[in-house]
């Protein structure tokens, strides 16, 4: 799924039926791959028209509340499971 989202939003000039079917081989159905293209799309659409725009975020947000380590990632995944 995520090497998807990366492809769709970085090459999605180069996305095949390779892609799709792996994500079918993963158990994605169609209407799950439907909304996960959607979503990656859209999220691509909204930040490229705010950076197009020069948008920039508000005052009270900093960079770092957006990033974690991969570490940050992994304690929290096991905390869900």
């Amino acid at each position: 799924m995520l090497d998807y989202a990366v492809k769709l939003t970085l090459t999605p000039h180069d996305i095949t039926e390779v892609d799709i079917s792996t994500l079918s081989s993963s158990g994605f159905d169609e209407t799950a791959i439907l909304d996960l293209c959607q979503v990656v799309s859209y999220y691509n659409y909204v930040n490229r028209l705010a950076d197009g725009l020069g948008v920039e975020l508000e005052n009270y947000w900093e960079a770092e509340e957006f990033t974690m380590t991969r570490e940050e990632f992994d304690s929290r995944l096991m905390e869900t499971e």
